[in-house]
């Protein structure tokens, strides 16, 4: 095992290990509970009081509840499959691609169905600590699903928040 692997936060190789792991089955489980539509499966993994941000209506979303709520929703109105194409581990968070694959055919908080069908490149960019997500965002690579809902149907695009760095860049 590589000095770096043994060194993370004073982390055993071992520890390691079974960090990576943990967070890999945490970020399958959430990808799992939203592409089957179990979501009842993220009780396991996401704290009560998680934070959600989107690229996507009124930001953040507060706690597990409204968190469903809010995708409970997205998947009756958008029927979205969700193809996983990526997925990167670490001790204490995970990011996960997926091709969001929708069509609008229900209302959406208001908006009504269109019939409107896109592929968003979207990543999960989960934060997670003993065991729990407390920090689910979500991030857009292609805007398909954004300029559809922000810019053609009018719903809300929050601005001005940035995730904290893990390593600052220069200001010039």
């Amino acid at each position: 095992m590589s000095e770096l692997a043994t060194n993370i936060d004073g982390m055993s190789g071992e520890e390691v290990k079974s960090a990576l792991a943990e967070s890999k089955r945490i970020g399958r489980q959430v990808y799992t509970g939203f592409n089957e539509r179990k979501l009842e499966l993220w009780d396991e993994v996401i704290a009560s009081d998680v934070d959600l941000r989107s690229t996507v209506g009124s930001q953040p979303i507060k706690g597990i509840e409204p968190l469903k709520a809010w995708a409970g929703a997205f998947q009756t109105a958008f029927r979205p499959r969700l193809d996983l194409v990526d997925e990167l581990y670490g001790v204490n968070r995970a990011a996960i691609a997926v091709n969001l694959n929708w069509q609008h055919v229900e209302d959406f908080f208001g908006l009504a169905p269109t019939g409107r069908k896109g592929t968003s490149v979207e990543y999960f960019i989960l934060w997670h600590d003993h065991g729990k997500v407390n920090r689910f965002w979500v991030a857009d690579h292609t805007l398909d699903i954004t300029t559809y809902l922000t810019v053609e149907r009018g719903m809300h695009y929050p601005q001005n928040f940035e995730p904290e760095p893990i390593i600052r860049g220069i200001e010039v």
